[in-house]
């Protein structure tokens, strides 16, 4: 399907929180940058199949990010790496604790968090997922929401209370809250 989007606006407009996303579950900056490209060169190949009638660019893409991190660690076996690893075995414990210890537990409860959210987000229903990824990870003001959507802003709020509510709930259920 033909769009409007080309591939340098999407590159423009998204880089950025594409970065950000994917440095919020990576640590290693080579591992980064390679899929910061390989999601672009997902993307790029893929926009002619791109419908924006299902879905805004950044949520088209923050999936693409999504899908692309998450093949990663399946790749990885989800195990730390090993620059991890040896930064852990070179630390001298202090009182019988690493000082690093913290930050890797920190990091993979931040991406247990992370996943069940996605997994959460899944379970919404279009409209109310699109919602949250354009306020929360978009940064849009419901004004800027209602008009990507084509809802008023009173239902825009609606839609992000319930959405919310149903997230909380998902994530209670996984143990989290």
């Amino acid at each position: 399907m033909s769009t409007a989007i080309t591939p340098e606006a999407l590159y423009r407009d998204y880089h950025e929180k594409v970065e950000r996303y994917i440095s919020s579950h990576v640590s290693d900056m080579q591992d980064r940058a390679d899929l910061k490209q390989q999601v672009f060169v997902n993307a790029i190949a893929a926009l002619d199949g791109y419908d924006p009638s299902r879905a805004a660019p950044g949520t088209w893409l923050y999936a693409i990010t999504r899908n692309a991190v998450t093949d990663y660690y399946r790749r990885r076996g989800r195990s730390p790496e090993p620059t991890e690893l040896e930064e852990l075995d070179r630390m001298e414990p202090q009182n019988g604790v690493s000082s690093l210890s913290g930050d890797v537990d920190s990091r993979l409860l931040r991406q247990e968090l992370l996943e069940a959210l996605a997994e959460a987000l899944e379970q919404l229903p279009e409209r109310e997922r699109n919602i949250v990824i354009f306020r929360f990870y978009d940064g849009l003001s419901a004004q800027e929401t209602a008009m990507r959507v084509g809802v008023s802003y009173a239902n825009v709020r609606v839609l992000q209370h319930n959405a919310m509510r149903k997230l909380r709930r998902c994530l209670g259920e996984a143990g989290i809250f």
